[in-house]
């Protein structure tokens, strides 16, 4: 029995049932709180089943549109220097890097994850309340705190100057409700605490069938993000390399995860819902097509993919990002990734025939290939929706973590280091087709910490593109704004697509290494201070 999609359909069923019941989340903004929904909050909180309705809802919206569902496919801006927008509707916004305190697509980002974070937030102040299995009690808690605190990561890696709130309003005074904003280490360290405990309460990844619920592994790898991202840019707190090491190790060492043989097998099984949990730890989960009463259906696939129309058999897809000649030339000719997360081919009219490209051409108007609806189970293809699952957490990027952090942690014996180099070119080896477990002629051979530093940026390129996280790495490693403008400067002046491209990489300044406080949370909550340069 597949309980990962049964997990998905049936939080759809039940969610008509939290909604009544937890109006607040509905609301525009963390701080529109109408004081009669309270004691619908006292009314709901009566049993186990209710409990794990609440936490459903904490899922769900992640899986939002204004989240993974859709804006994060590629109208954010997140692919950063492997790839760039060609949606004319989506110029002026963050899709091309032109940020305004105004911006839609921001706000809608702040606003969902704060709705996470009030979901969270009432679930555990209520979790005690009811008499149920206390181990059961505890897998609640923990994926509870889990959502919260991965919440507020993806909001502090953006924002930086965030709000802290750790409980449920017990007033809609209007006092109450200004929340002044939190250093962002303070909003790293209870991240970081609460992720700790998390992994003390949740279930260890084989005790369920897919990526979909949070597990001790997904804990775990996030950790490792979390601690990575503390030791970068803007905080460069060093000694979290050491802890981003432990966390990454923890993972390794359960023994229950490996490297899928084969790369596009990875992305083949989110299509074809397909869990394989020794490589994909955390998913976002969809299901359906988004027609009838029950779904939760995204755009993975349709938004980024190969282009192909409404009326193809293999269903839409508008193809949002095109690739970059800097993303194509990272991977050598051997390289097995290359070819599958930049499309080599165009889909021939309104068929699923293939017209091939020839090596080394086109390189600035491929698609991002990694998300293919041609392998997608629904029986519906006709809609903008699709039921492919997305990656938050794979084993590889664990693998690629503990390199860098035991690389970089300050305490480590100079010089070549085995340890990381064998998990390192493990996952060389499967990029490249052949034993991950087996030293080869792709193995990285170690010259210099420098030297494999960027080697290990460029892997996480390479296994990781169009997978949310580049971003995010370019402005932890203090790289992001110089990398933008360095790939500006490649765009040629003769490709189809330049006015697109010189939009996304031109329009990037060093101020938007932190996006900017949304004009509409100041104007609700007077304490809020607007980011510098904003």
């Amino acid at each position: 029995m597949d309980i990962g999609k049964n997990f998905i359909s049936d939080m759809c069923c039940k969610l008509a049932v939290v909604a009544g019941a937890m109006l607040m989340f509905a609301s525009c903004s963390f701080l529109d709180v109408e004081p009669q929904d309270l004691i619908e909050y006292d009314k709901f909180f009566k049993n186990e089943e209710e409990l794990e309705m609440a936490l459903t809802g904490c899922y769900r919206q992640l899986a939002s549109n204004d989240l993974y569902g859709d804006m994060f496919q590629g109208r954010m801006g997140l692919t950063a220097d492997l790839g760039y927008c060609t949606q004319s509707t989506d110029m002026n916004t963050v899709a091309f890097n032109t940020i305004t305190v105004s911006d839609a697509k921001i706000l809608g980002y702040w606003k969902r994850l704060y709705v996470v974070i009030s979901r969270a937030n009432l679930l555990l102040k209520n979790v005690d309340k009811v008499d149920m299995d206390v181990t059961r009690r505890g897998y609640i808690k923990g994926e509870a705190l889990f959502l919260r605190a991965y919440a507020y990561f993806l909001l502090v890696n953006k924002f930086r100057n965030i709000p802290l709130i750790l409980d449920v309003p017990p007033t809609s005074d209007p006092e109450y409700l200004q929340v002044a904003q939190s250093s962002p280490e303070t909003v790293y360290r209870k991240i970081v605490a609460d992720m700790k405990e998390a992994g003390d309460l949740v279930r260890p990844i084989s005790a369920v069938e897919g990526g979909g619920h949070v597990t001790q592994s997904a804990v775990w790898g996030i950790l490792a993000r979390v601690c990575l991202s503390m030791a970068g840019e803007p905080l460069r707190i060093t000694e979290m390399y050491a802890e981003a090491e432990t966390y990454a190790k923890k993972v390794i060492d359960t023994g229950l995860h490996r490297l899928n043989p084969k790369y596009d097998s990875i992305f083949i099984n989110y299509s074809r819902d397909i869990y394989d949990p020794k490589e994909s730890i955390f998913e976002i989960e969809y299901w359906g097509d988004n027609t009838g009463l029950y779904y939760t259906a995204g755009r993975v696939g349709r938004n980024t993919g190969i282009a192909s129309s409404v009326n193809s058999p293999i269903g839409q897809c508008i193809a949002i990002i095109r690739a970059t000649d800097f993303a194509y030339h990272l991977y050598d000719r051997d390289d097995l990734r290359r070819d599958w997360c930049i499309g080599n081919f165009t889909y021939v009219n309104n068929s699923d025939q293939k017209n091939y490209m020839a090596e080394g051409s086109n390189m600035w108007i491929r698609y991002c290939g990694k998300f293919r609806r041609e392998y997608e189970v629904s029986n519906s293809k006709a809609g903008m929706a699709t039921a492919i699952n997305f990656p938050v957490l794979r084993y590889a990027d664990v693998l690629l973590m503990y390199a860098e952090a035991h690389l970089c942690n300050p305490e480590r014996d100079r010089g070549q280091d085995d340890a990381a180099l064998d998990y390192f070119n493990m996952v060389r080896r499967r990029g490249h087709g052949t034993d991950v477990d087996v030293p080869g002629e792709f193995d990285y051979e170690w010259v210099s910490d420098t030297e494999f530093m960027n080697e290990i940026r460029d892997e996480r390129a390479r296994e990781l593109a169009y997978e949310l996280l580049r971003r995010d790495d370019l402005v932890r490693w203090g790289m992001y704004n110089d990398q933008m403008r360095y790939i500006h400067s490649t765009v040629p002046s003769s490709m189809v697509w330049e006015k697109y491209a010189n939009a996304y990489f031109g329009n990037v300044s060093a101020r938007d290494v932190v996006w900017p406080i949304p004009a509409y949370e100041i104007g609700v909550n007077k304490k809020l201070v607007q980011n510098t340069g904003w």
